[in-house]
Formats: structure tokens, sequence, C-alpha cells
């Protein structure tokens, strides 16, 4: 596994756009871009590349339901209430996983 962090939002999204990573890990409060507003940022860069669905988890304090309902509405796939544990994080991560096609996959196909 390789792990790439950013500091923010701006920073996450800059990533994204620079390479494809097979899953992302968002915090929902994020400085300089809100978490949720980087997550819709990257929906529309994969959706004007052609490019499949990353899976995106946010992780969030914020356990109301509106505040789930905000992290898909802006284009999440799983949404976890913080204190995060790892049984819980695996579990998400591998659904998500399991639901997505490969990063690497997808840029060979798009490149073939």
């Amino acid at each position: 596994m390789k792990l790439d962090m950013a500091c923010d939002g701006a920073q996450g999204v800059e990533a994204v756009q620079r390479s494809p990573y097979d899953l992302i890990l968002m915090d929902m409060q994020m400085p300089v871009m809100y978490g949720l507003s980087a997550t819709r940022v990257i929906r529309d860069f994969e959706q004007g590349l052609g490019r499949p669905r990353t899976p995106i988890i946010v992780l969030s304090a914020n356990a109301l339901a509106e505040y789930i309902e905000a992290s898909f509405e802006a284009g999440a796939d799983r949404h976890l209430t913080k204190p995060v544990t790892a049984d819980a994080l695996l579990e998400a991560v591998a659904s998500a996983l399991a639901d997505s096609v490969p990063a690497s996959d997808a840029v060979g196909a798009a490149t073939a």
C-alpha cells in the first residue's frame, strides 16, 4: 500500500488531479477547502475525464442524519463518524474497494 497525505482539501484535490487513487479518506472539516467541497471537485474532475469514481470515505464528528446525507450528496461513498474504530475503518475500506474499479485498471483502460 502506498499512502499520500494532504494537509487540506485543496491539496487533496491537487493530488487526485495529478494521479489516480484507489481510495480517498476525506475529513469533512478540512482547512482551506472544506472536505465536502473537495469531494464535489474530485467528482467533477473524474466525470470530466471519464474516470471511474474513486471511492471516497468521509470521516466526521458530525453524526446527525443531515451531515451524513450531505456527505452522500457531495459524492461520498461512505460516511464514518468519529471516533473511528479500526474495525469500522477496515470494514468501510474493504466494502468501498469491493464496489470499485481499481485506479490502476481504470488508467490502463483509459490509455488503451
